[in-house]
């Protein structure tokens, strides 16, 4: 169990179903595959899509090794949305292939915001570079002269 980390792909067997998911057994640990992670479009009764004793795949979405929690879904699986309601041996056929996309995706997404990042903290530089240039007498620039200077005449 300890080998297991986000983004693995576990074979399991769904042991118990509750009004808020599914308890899928991996190695000896139960993980939950809460309803939200199941399928991207509604469920409305969960015996519908498992079984107890029923084999599935999941990714391992978060796994709490202190705690000793593991959360899963087959929702990260889906090829396409809602295909874990219509054919959940496709999506457990296509799990590893659709996994590697799904990383990927993740991956990309992970260089945008860092880029996305980058660009505002850049940005945030250079206006703190304009506050710093020289006023017109050759002295540093003050942003809040203006408003020390306002506040000196009220005060007297």
């Amino acid at each position: 169990m300890a080998d297991l980390s986000r983004g693995d792909i576990i074979n399991g067997m769904v042991k118990a179903l509750k009004p808020y998911g599914a308890f899928v057994e991996v190695g000896g640990m139960s993980g939950l595959l809460h309803i939200s992670q199941i399928s991207y479009d509604r469920i409305d009764d969960l015996e519908k899509v498992f079984q107890p004793g029923q084999q599935v795949k999941c990714m391992i979405i978060d796994h709490d090794k202190v705690n000793g929690r593991i959360a899963l879904s087959t929702k990260t699986l889906e090829p396409e949305p809602g295909d874990m309601l219509k054919d959940a041996e496709m999506v457990f056929e296509k799990a590893e292939e659709t996994a590697a996309r799904y990383h990927e995706r993740m991956e990309a997404e992970r260089k945008a915001r860092e880029e996305a990042a980058r660009d505002i903290v850049l940005g945030l530089g250079d206006s703190l570079d304009n506050l710093a240039e020289d006023g017109a007498n050759g002295e540093a620039a003050d942003p809040l002269s203006d408003v020390s200077d306002s506040l000196d005449s009220l005060l007297s």
